[in-house]
């Protein structure tokens, strides 16, 4: 029992570690400088939504990234599931839970479209999804005559940007991901898949089910992400010329990280500490008065260190596995010697 709490208390030490460093970094350093008020107050308003926000596109892109499929129609669904589901919600004049629900179900719908294009059509990941982009970017233009959606002071609608709302929304997400991931035959299998794929389809587990499943999954947590981005702004605007590819690339760190400690967490939850140390380091750069081009360069400093840390880790666990096995020859050769 008490080697059981030791573990538990040792996952949760390191998995909120690097949040942890961070928010004491920049509370220390904004003091320091004369750039008070970082992680209180609206600016923990502002942490709380930029992790959630990013956080839900972050587990979008983690469901399939981590499969080996780089899917860059993330932006074009979260937008065309926020236009699409704002317009009919303004329609329908409807709650702000029905709202959700009306967003998370067409962001779903695509997500399953897109699923579907994918394991019928046998190409690669990263030609479906450019050209699957085009096509939801131009549908979103062409719907409501280009205008999007535009719900400013719709107030009973516009709840998941302020606590506790998105709190409680990233919780009840969180712990659906956990039990899909962690409980049930679809995480088991995409597990499978994740570590072989080879081996676990040879061994009867149907990828393109499992790969339409997780687009499924990635769809609707677009969809919420964008109810969350409509509750912050008041609109959403339809994209073009792939610029909706910009809506995913907050997405990286937040995965990079999640894969240094997923050791310790499991995987929803690892990417969603990702994506809070995110929002303290754009948070305490924006404090400091730094420039947006300036963050996205440390920010993709950042990124490329946890890359090579990722791609690099197996080095350091052989060292400790060489290490162990050097104290125990040494232990045992003195024990040998002292009879």
């Amino acid at each position: 029992m008490s080697r059981k709490i030791t573990k538990i208390s040792k996952n949760i030490i390191f998995s909120l570690a690097i949040p942890a460093v961070t928010y004491v970094f920049f509370r220390v350093l904004c003091e320091a400088t004369g750039h008070p008020g970082f992680g209180v107050g609206s600016d923990l308003q502002t942490i709380i939504y930029t992790s959630v926000y990013s956080g839900l596109i972050a587990l979008a892109m983690f469901l399939n990234l981590t499969s080996g499929r780089l899917d860059f129609s993330i932006g074009s669904t979260l937008v065309l599931a926020t236009i699409l589901g704002g317009n009919i919600a303004k329609e329908l004049r409807c709650s702000g839970i029905v709202f959700l629900l009306i967003t998370l179900a067409i962001g779903a719908l695509i997500g399953l479209v897109s699923g579907l294009v994918y394991v019928i059509l046998g190409l690669p990941p990263m030609v479906v999804s450019l050209g699957l982009a085009m096509i939801y970017e131009a549908i979103g233009f062409i719907f409501n005559k280009a205008k999007g959606v535009k719900l400013i002071g719709k107030s009973d609608l516009l709840i998941y940007a302020r606590a506790p709302e998105n709190i409680i929304l990233i919780i009840i997400v969180l712990a659906i991901l956990v039990f899909l991931m962690e409980y049930t035959r679809f995480g088991y299998n995409r597990n499978a898949l994740v570590s072989g794929q080879k081996i676990a389809v040879d061994v009867g587990i149907n990828e393109k089910k499992n790969a339409v499943l997780c687009y499924v999954l990635a769809g609707a947590m677009l969809g919420i992400a964008g109810c969350v981005y409509l509750s912050k702004y008041g609109m959403m605007t339809p994209e073009t010329g792939l610029s909706s590819s910009s809506y995913f690339m907050s997405a990286f760190l937040p995965i990079f990280i999640a894969g240094a400690i997923g050791r310790y967490s499991s995987a929803p939850i690892a990417v969603f500490i990702g994506a809070v140390t995110q929002a303290f380091l754009t948070s305490g750069f924006a404090r400091m008065g730094m420039s947006n081009s300036a963050q996205a360069i440390v920010n993709n400093i950042i990124v490329l260190a946890f890359l090579i840390y990722s791609s690099n880790s197996y080095i350091f666990l052989e060292q400790r596995m060489f290490k162990e096995k050097l104290e125990a020859a040494k232990a045992a050769r003195m024990k040998r010697q002292a009879k």
